[in-house]
């Protein structure tokens, strides 16, 4: 069917092939028609209804597999407000059978533990109430409550690998997504005791995230060379700078040779990228434009530390205010895609909460999509090669492709106006003869901001 084609592209083996989509269960809005569907925020309740669970994912997991993305990360995986267990299995069973990697997000000492919220065992508040002597500690001494765990506590490094294993066992996952809350620190006795048997200039943040991450890792060490697990550093692989976004003054975090080699380090490449995109009409003829390694926060030649890795980008979420959800970011996404491909990492993570539906949310996917494919690809090649199977010819992809360059770089002429609404015009005919819906959406929206001379 004519609205299917977007789902099942043909495409060969990855370039970056542990590439992912990342998303919270409460603003993951595949299916729009929920009073509780929520668009911002994180900590959130789940509002929805309990069965819209397993319909986002199983709608997110059929676009995933049609585009060949490895995995989602699902943080919220485990809620009893939307079924707990059963669910959970449900929406892992699903996807494993499409080849498609559920990796449910943990908490190892914050964000809610490996069930993320209920009154279960492994759920880290339960935790934290039943065992309030392992309470993360701040600088005045006080406990943290029941958000935060002291990654120093015996009892709390035998639960986390209990639970760590309950979950590769109980359920068809394909990988976790570890954090570890941040740059949270800890300064129970025992911990600060613990600094002293750690180098002198490696950052607390970096250690606090060893203490937990490495019993975490090491408990699935053996499953881990067929699982996709990376371990968040929210940071840059930028090293010794000593500001947001670098190693904070390191050169090498001690982190990176304690977790097993086969574990993923994922690095924040939010603002490694460029800060302002190049247009897209540099990249119509040139997969890799010199203007894009023009950028102290990305040396050429640099390589991440951990022994595989990953990068994860903020671009076109609510967290992000210079690229918001709902923009397109497809210059951005083209340079990670290539960046990360030279740098040696094996994949990169952007979100996956909006539907395709909403058509700039549609091109970042399909974007990822072909440039964690083909990162040395021009933009002409991702009009024929994607576009063209999303509208059917490889010629009308191109032409789609360079209309939308030259709008998103202000050069559009009078002649390419004319062309898209003209095509617009056109497949409204075809539509009310039941055909061609797929292109008339795309070409409706691309005319509409081309009238508009809405220039993003």
């Amino acid at each position: 069917m004519d609205g299917e084609m977007i789902w099942k592209l043909d495409r060969p083996q990855p370039a970056l092939p542990s590439s992912y989509f990342w998303t919270w269960d409460h603003s993951a809005n595949w299916m729009l028609d929920d009073p509780g569907v929520v668009n911002f925020g994180c900590f959130n309740k789940y509002l929805k209804r309990p069965e819209t669970y397993v319909e986002d994912y199983r709608r997110l997991t059929d676009f995933a597999a049609g585009l060949g993305v490895k995995g989602i990360v699902i943080w919220g995986f485990l809620r009893d407000s939307h079924g707990g267990i059963e669910a959970a299995k449900r929406v892992a069973d699903y996807a494993s059978s499409k080849g498609v990697a559920i990796m449910p997000g943990v908490g190892t000492t914050w964000y809610g533990g490996i069930y993320y919220e209920g009154d279960h065992p492994y759920n880290l508040p339960t935790f934290l109430r039943d065992n309030p002597d392992a309470h993360m500690i701040d600088k005045e001494g006080n406990s943290r409550g029941d958000r935060g765990a002291c990654p120093s506590s015996p009892v709390f490094l035998d639960w986390l690998q209990e639970a760590m294993q309950w979950l590769f066992s109980e359920f068809a996952i394909g990988g976790a997504d570890l954090e570890n809350g941040d740059f949270v620190v800890c300064h129970d006795e025992r911990c600060r005791e613990h600094k002293n048997s750690w180098p002198k200039d490696d950052p607390d943040v970096f250690r606090l995230q060893a203490m937990s991450y490495e019993p975490a890792l090491k408990c699935i060490e053996e499953q881990l060379s067929d699982k996709l697990v990376p371990w968040g550093t929210y940071t840059s692989f930028v090293p010794g700078t000593g500001q947001l976004g670098t190693y904070m003054g390191c050169e090498r975090p001690v982190l990176v040779d304690r977790v097993p080699r086969d574990s993923i380090g994922q690095w924040t490449l939010t603002e490694m990228v460029r800060q302002e995109p190049l247009p897209l009409t540099a990249y119509l003829d040139e997969g890799a434009p010199e203007a894009m390694f023009d950028n102290p926060h990305w040396p050429v030649g640099l390589r991440p530390p951990s022994s595989r890795s990953v990068g994860y980008c903020h671009q076109a979420t609510q967290w992000w205010d210079a690229v918001p959800r709902y923009e397109q970011a497809v210059s951005t996404i083209k340079e990670a895609c290539l960046r990360a491909h030279r740098s040696g990492l094996e994949g990169v993570a952007i979100h996956g909460e909006v539907s395709s539906r909403h058509v700039p949310s549609a091109l970042n996917y399909l974007a990822f999509s072909h440039f964690t494919h083909w990162p040395e690809d021009t933009l002409r090649e991702f009009g024929r090669k994607t576009l063209g199977q999303v509208l059917g010819e490889e010629d009308e992809g191109e032409a789609f492709a360079e209309i939308l360059a030259h709008w998103n770089a202000g050069t559009l002429s009078e002649a390419q106006k004319k062309d898209a609404s003209t095509r617009v015009e056109e497949l409204i005919r075809h539509v009310s003869a039941g055909e061609g819906l797929e292109r008339h959406r795309f070409w409706n929206w691309l005319s509409v901001m081309c009238e508009g001379n809405l220039e993003r």
